[in-house]
């Protein structure tokens, strides 16, 4: 007998009797095993499901499989599905070792099967791991951990559905913090975000677990307080909110006082569901906001009469700007005084809109809504090429040497094509840089900082002077002085208005005349209305006055008439 045979006849006597019956197969019957396979597969099925999904012990699993191998179910599976990999496992642990080979080969698969398993748990887990953190990131502030703004919506639909069932009151505070950008600019967004940080930690602290703390986005935050009684309680949640930020933030060795601003609204008197709440709560703290430091506002209705009155005057505005109607507005000039001589030797301009239905409006009614449009950028220009123009003509008069003030505002001075221009003006009129003032806030300065820098270093090298207007209102300009390219300082009005009788104020205006004295600045006392305060910045050596005192803003022709009466005149003795 040959190799071949030999081997052939053990081949088959070992597949007689790996199929003999007592199993419940018989492979030469194809219908059969694809049968018990597929019964075979959903056993399978099933135990892994338990053993991942419902996280049963593996050793329980291992118990699901071994009844089944004993009664010989397996081969099925094995033959209909796998059997290129099984069918020769199952010969070759046959052949050598008879009987328990068989056992042997259903023992391995228990193995595999629970090794399988266990590496496809692994990898399930990490699944779900990574679904609770993208879900968690969803609903939270990734800095402070807080829920974020979408989250919150949700919490306080809720809220709302359980105050309309106990016939309860909710209200929704947004807080604010005043001047964050200024703060980031300055001091970094490092310092920005650890400041954010210990703010979460400390309000926190004001409220009870029933209240619910968001983190709006940027330097908003959203409360919830839930069982609202009446107004008293409400005033009394907010004095809390602000008494919170009297103390100081201190950040890398810095100190840092912050203000803020609150805006309420109240469930069911502002709104019946989240959106309502929140956007009228943003409503009422945009009312306060720049107005008052560290206060709150309730919504009320009129303040919905303020934003279509701003629209109306946008939408305004806008037509006058696409329609190129600039003769709507007009300037108005507040001259200048020197008050070593007591002569007119420069004006102010200001904006005024002959509005078709209102008359004349002052910019309290619009300079901000044209701000927050950027349609002050076209009106700005505007108002530069006709100031220029007026001026050079009462140059070429009366005056040779008039200079002229414009206001510039953060939008004007962040847009890329002021430089241009503002050089482009000074060109098509023939006026001289350096008889133009351009006044910035210290604001406007620091938003932004190195870039507003820079322009403003740009305009003072061909010669424009700039002056910092409004200052001693409350910032810390004193940090900076040294910073900002300047030349002129102006007293703000509300810290000359109550002098000499305010001692305070007498003495910070006096201090602020030696500094600009020190540092070879001009120094101009705004609103200067009465005889005692001309004589007090007359005694101090301030360097020119503005105010009612001597004349409130003129149109141009009242001003020109004006210069030739008034060239002369003079409020102190040479």
């Amino acid at each position: 007998m040959s190799f071949f045979s030999k081997h052939k006849e053990k081949d088959e006597s070992t597949f007689e009797y790996s199929y003999s019956n007592k199993h419940a197969l018989n492979y030469s019957q194809r219908y059969q095993a694809i049968f018990v396979g597929i019964t075979i597969f959903v056993c399978s099925a099933l135990s892994l499901y338990y053993s991942l999904f419902l996280k049963t012990p593996f050793y329980y699993v291992a118990l699901f499989y071994l009844p089944i191998t004993l009664a010989g179910f397996w081969y099925g599976v094995k033959a209909g599905l796998c059997s290129a990999f099984y069918f020769s496992i199952l010969l070759l642990l046959n052949s050598y070792m008879g009987s328990p080979g068989l056992l042997l080969h259903e023992i391995i698969q228990i193995v595999i099967m629970m090794l399988i398993g266990y590496a496809i748990g692994i990898l399930k887990e990490k699944d779900r791991y990574s679904e609770r953190v993208i879900e968690h990131q969803a609903y939270h502030d990734l800095l402070t951990g807080l829920p974020n703004r979408l989250s919150f919506e949700d919490s306080l639909q809720k809220e709302i559905e359980q105050a309309k069932e106990k016939k309860e009151k909710l209200a929704v505070f947004l807080v604010d913090i005043d001047r964050f950008k200024y703060i980031n600019d300055i001091l970094g967004h490092l310092v920005g975000d650890r400041l954010l940080v210990q703010v979460s930690k400390r309000l926190k602290l004001v409220f009870s677990e029933n209240a619910l703390l968001a983190r709006s986005g940027g330097d908003e935050f959203l409360i919830v307080v839930p069982q609202i009684i009446d107004e008293q309680q409400i005033a009394e949640i907010s004095k809390k909110i602000i008494s919170c930020f009297k103390k100081r933030f201190l950040i890398q060795e810095r100190e840092v006082y912050l203000t803020i601003s609150i805006g309420i609204s109240v469930f069911p008197n502002h709104g019946e569901d989240a959106k309502s709440l929140i956007s009228n709560a943003d409503i009422a703290m945009n009312m306060v906001k720049g107005i008052e430091m560290n206060a709150y506002r309730y919504f009320s209705t009129e303040m919905n009469k303020d934003i279509s009155e701003k629209l109306n005057i946008a939408n305004k505005m806008r037509q006058i700007v696409e329609e190129k109607r600039f003769d709507d507005f007009e300037l108005h000039y507040q001259p200048l005084i020197e008050v070593v001589s007591g002569k007119i030797v420069g004006v102010e301009a200001l904006l005024r809109w002959n509005h078709p239905e209102e008359g004349l409006l002052y910019p309290n009614r619009f300079i901000k809504v044209a701000e927050e449009t950027g349609l002050i950028v076209p009106i700005g220009k505007w108002v530069l090429q006709t100031a220029c123009a007026q001026i050079k003509k009462w140059q070429e008069t009366c005056y040779p040497s008039l200079k002229l003030s414009v206001n510039i505002s953060e939008q004007q001075l962040r847009d890329k094509d002021f430089f241009n221009d503002v050089v482009s003006v000074l060109d098509e009129t023939g006026f001289d840089p350096s008889n133009l003032e351009l006044e910035i806030t210290e604001t406007v300065a620091m938003n932004n900082s190195g870039r507003n820098i820079e322009i403003l270093g740009e305009l003072r090298r061909v010669g424009i002077s700039i002056a910092l207007d409004d200052f001693g209102s409350g910032y810390s300009s004193l940090n900076y002085l040294g910073t900002l390219p300047i030349n002129i300082l102006k007293v703000d009005y509300n810290l000359v208005k109550e002098i000499p009788f305010n001692i305070k104020n007498s003495a910070i205006a006096t201090s602020i005349i030696s500094l600009a004295s020190c540092l070879d600045y001009e120094v101009v006392a705004e609103g200067v209305e009465t005889e005692a305060q001309l004589m007090f910045f007359q005694q101090h050596r301030c360097t020119y006055i503005q105010g009612y005192f001597f004349s409130k803003p003129l149109p141009p022709d009242e001003l020109e008439t004006l210069l030739y009466e008034q060239s002369n005149v003079a409020f102190v003795e040479n």
